[in-house]
């Protein structure tokens, strides 16, 4: 593999799976495929951010979140989807094009996930003031702004393997995963909302029937891929011999008893979620699950096996959002055997009584 922290006078470089170095004025190439300066088995840490910044507080308190971690010694960040509150003005080109400005003046690689404010709710789940857009064609927009080449965003960025690449998945460009030490890291357009399965009087919806179908089509198609990405990368994690595997999507699927008390909020995760149970169960390594949504720091282990007993090998952790804009930073150890460790990083000069 070659491995690769691109700035503006690095080289172009692409590989099957991705793999991120310390470098930044050139790329160099390594014998071992997971040689990216951590195989000797040296922690590293990323950072994990979404669902900001929401409304006025948020647009002043998201540059010191940026700030801190430029400061930090992340190796690259992943953020797990909405780009604004739902409630907080239209899906208009300028949200995109600022969102990129920003995700462009964090110093190291970051991975962008959309998130349902960016494209599912557009057409005015929030109110006439927040509508007047097809979210399918505002997803479109976001994924030509967010993946037009196959590096992440970034002032340095890493080259990615995207979806797309592979026949039949063109569209899905949101959807990458690359390798960096032992872990595997895996995005998905999972979405709040649903995940854009809508029902008629459920949730706000009050689109005539003809674009509920639409979106249901939009929703059962890319649900497919989705299935199909985490398959396929689960399996080639085990033919690389990686010893965790990380998914970061954007929505909270609530692991509990969500789906039995309200259906008809939650069945759009009814294939995913076992799809991801199966492929952790499978795996014989560590697994994490990554999102936003429901905007609270959350650290638990929701999946349970047959008999009930808690699946100690996966880790579910909801990052922060909303009025709280902060980070989490997750460390990854070769050593420990649990493998992924994760800290709410607070901002202190976003900490307030809002």
């Amino acid at each position: 593999m070659h491995n690769i922290w691109r700035g503006a006078a690095a080289l172009a470089a692409t590989a099957a799976i991705a793999t991120l170095t310390m470098g930044v004025s050139s790329a160099s190439a390594v014998a071992d495929k997971h040689d990216d300066g951590h195989a000797n088995g040296r922690p590293y840490t990323i950072g994990l951010f979404g669902d900001m910044p929401y409304g006025a507080a948020g647009r002043v308190e998201y540059p010191r979140l940026i700030d801190d971690m430029n400061k930090s010694d992340i190796t690259f960040s992943i953020f797990d989807g909405d780009l604004k509150a739902g409630g907080d003005g239209t899906c208009a080109d300028s949200l995109y094009t600022t969102s990129l400005a920003s995700f462009n003046s964090q110093k190291r690689p970051v991975v962008v996930i959309p998130g349902d404010n960016d494209w599912t709710d557009c057409w005015g789940r929030y109110g006439a003031g927040t509508g007047g857009f097809d979210p399918l064609e505002r997803l479109d927009h976001e994924r030509q702004v967010f993946y037009p080449t196959d590096q992440s965003l970034g002032a340095h960025t890493m080259t990615l393997q995207r979806q797309s690449s592979e026949p039949g998945y063109k569209k899905y460009r949101e959807n990458v995963r690359w390798v960096y030490g032992p872990v595997m890291y895996v995005t998905l357009n999972v979405q709040g909302s649903n995940d854009n399965l809508p029902h008629a009087g459920v949730d706000g919806e009050t689109r005539p029937d003809s674009e509920i179908a639409r979106m249901t089509a939009e929703h059962q198609e890319r649900e497919a891929a989705n299935i199909h990405w985490l398959s396929e990368s689960y399996a080639e994690a085990q033919r690389l011999g990686v010893k965790g595997v990380l998914v970061a999507w954007q929505a909270d699927p609530n692991f509990g008893n969500e789906q039995k008390l309200q259906p008809a909020q939650y069945d759009g995760f009814n294939e995913i979620v076992p799809e991801l149970r199966k492929q952790v169960l499978a795996f014989p390594g560590q697994s994490a699950l990554v999102h936003g949504d429901s905007h609270y720091f959350k650290l638990d282990k929701p999946l349970k096996y047959d008999n009930g007993q808690v699946v100690e090998k996966f880790t579910r952790v909801e990052t922060f959002g909303d009025g709280n804009t902060h980070w989490v930073e997750a460390t990854i150890d070769p050593r420990d055997p649990n493998l992924f460790e994760f800290s709410p990083r607070i901002v202190t000069a976003n900490v307030n009584d809002r």
